[in-house]
């Protein structure tokens, strides 16, 4: 069984934590890690134009995570284990890296390299960016207004 079907297998029941960091030109715009046990790490907000440079570090709800886990798609672990690059790249230079770990401590990352302006990301791995950020943004904007009092 590869290491692919053993990651689904059960209902994906074998993921503990999701990463996204995307760089755009030499800046970081975007940080999220979640966790099954709640902790959350995020920073930015993955536009090109991101001058949001807070680390936020805390805990949530599991139920975040498993909210997020729910919404990786299966067709999503063919782009994993690998590196993939926009042949023709147009805008700045971005690099967005994606990881899933397993309960066994084991990570499978994926690397995309691509322009601002260029729509060469799988559709699938734009999607589930886009629920990261959406699906932490509530917390990240209570902590961010916590900081400001």
């Amino acid at each position: 069984m590869t290491i692919f079907k053993r990651l689904f297998t059960n209902g994906r029941t074998n993921i503990s934590g999701f990463f996204a960091t995307l760089l755009v030109g030499e800046e970081q715009a975007l940080f999220i890690a979640l966790f099954s046990d709640g902790t959350i790490n995020r920073m930015g907000t993955g536009s090109s134009t991101n001058l949001e440079k807070d680390l936020f570090i805390g805990k949530t709800s599991p139920d975040v995570f498993e909210s997020l886990k729910s919404m990786i798609p299966n067709d999503l672990l063919k782009w994993f284990n690998s590196q993939h690059s926009d042949p023709a790249p147009k805008g700045k230079t971005c690099k967005l890296t994606l990881g899933l770990r397993q309960r066994d401590g084991k990570e499978l990352i994926g690397i995309w390299q691509y322009g601002s302006e260029s729509l060469s990301l799988p559709p699938e791995v734009n999607e589930l960016v886009l629920k990261a950020i959406e699906i932490t943004n509530p917390w990240y904007e209570e902590r961010k207004k916590a900081t400001k009092r």
